[in-house]
């Protein structure tokens, strides 16, 4: 990763003042994993996640997104230890520093940490510095891995679960995608919003619980040439606003650079 350029940081400030968005943040090299059975790719991705924060700190970003990591077939107790550990040693490289870092939940596919609650639970109690760690939600990973939040009962449920898990105070992001696979089938494909098996009442539930006012959200659905499938999207989402039980949160969905 190329190091920041003179003057771009200042010039990032001044466009991100301009430019009507409240909140940035980042998303980490998807290579990075700190659970690796491989000592040489685990060190590459503690030393790639340090930098990583670096960049952030000198962008001014309060969170980076980051998938916890795949045990390798260590086991998930080994996992845990290790991406504690990693992140423990990644904060190093700026510390004392502002940028949180925040787990992404993930599908649970394979032997990928992050598919339970209990596994960011886990992480979190583990890190000698969990003050500097959240956790980002992400609706289709969060269905495939086997919560559902289609229903009244199973969205309370699934945030009952997780507050007494982690703590919905930990959740500082989310990603808002809609999911191809079923319920359960641990596919990280992602559709666009109401297109998929999650459903728009899941998106509507959401955008519209209070406890998540102000939170940043941003689309990771399907991408094409320009941004006519980012606007499609946002219309459907915008359009929920004020139709989900309880009183509108007033979050604020935003496209992603990533797909």
């Amino acid at each position: 990763m190329p190091p920041l350029r003179r003057g771009e940081a200042r010039r990032f400030a001044s466009a991100l003042a301009g430019g009507g968005v409240r909140v940035v943040f980042a998303h980490s090299s998807y290579l990075i994993n700190l659970a690796s059975a491989d000592a040489r790719v685990r060190a590459r991705s503690v030393a790639s996640l340090g930098e990583e924060l670096r960049r952030c700190a000198a962008l001014g970003l309060p969170y980076l997104v980051l998938h916890p990591g795949a045990h390798g077939g260590q086991g998930e107790r080994i996992g845990i230890r290790l991406i504690a550990a990693g992140l423990d040693d990644a904060f190093q490289a700026d510390p004392g520093g502002a940028t949180r870092v925040l787990l992404e939940t993930t599908a649970g596919q394979g032997n990928a940490m992050g598919g339970r609650f209990e596994h960011l639970a886990a992480i979190i109690a583990s890190s000698a510095d969990p003050a500097r760690l959240g956790v980002c939600l992400d609706t289709c990973h969060l269905f495939a891995a086997g919560y559902d939040l289609r229903s009244r009962a199973g969205y309370a449920g699934t945030m009952g679960e997780f507050e007494r898990a982690v703590g919905l105070a930990r959740i500082r992001a989310f990603h808002l995608n809609d999911c191809m696979g079923g319920l359960g089938s641990r596919m990280d494909r992602h559709a666009h919003i109401g297109e998929g098996r999650l459903g728009l009442a899941a998106f509507a539930r959401l955008l519209n619980d209070a406890r998540f006012s102000g939170l940043p959200m941003v689309l990771e659905t399907p991408k094409g040439k320009g941004t006519a499938f980012d606007r499609r999207n946002l219309a459907v989402l915008r359009g929920l606003l004020g139709r989900g039980a309880g009183r509108t949160a007033g979050a604020r969905a935003a496209p992603s650079p990533r797909g």
